[in-house]
């Protein structure tokens, strides 16, 4: 059974990196958010926050605390994925997929890719 966890938008900047290169330490997560702006401090809170809502995990043997990701990317995706139709578009997959279809350009492939999903979403 899947834990139901809530990421702030700030809060996923760090999962992405632990995402990509688990194990970081704090100084590694502090480097790869450098462009942000964040002080120290900020950054120190959300990871313990992380750590708290056990969305990430420390591990400790080394010299250096490192810390891993305890969710995956894609359970995080599908949460924030419905989450976002539902709060958007009262659950409606159809409504989301009207507007995505009216407001792209899709390419001749991409329509094709589009339309094969939904045929196999209707067989499963």
């Amino acid at each position: 059974m899947r834990r139901e966890v809530n990421i702030s938008e700030s809060e996923w900047s760090v999962m992405e990196i632990l995402w990509s290169s688990p194990l970081s330490t704090i100084g590694e997560i502090k480097k790869s958010l450098r462009d942000t702006g964040w002080s120290d401090s900020t950054i120190k809170t959300l990871v313990r926050r992380l750590v708290s809502k056990k969305a990430i995990a420390i591990n400790d043997e080394a010299a250096n605390f490192r810390y891993y990701p305890l969710l995956s990317q894609q359970d995080c995706r599908l949460k924030e994925t419905k989450s976002f139709i539902n709060r958007v578009y009262d659950g409606s997959v159809s409504m989301l997929m009207t507007n995505l279809a009216a407001e792209s350009n899709l390419t001749e492939k991409e329509t094709e890719e589009l339309l094969s999903l939904i045929d196999k979403m209707g067989k499963g």
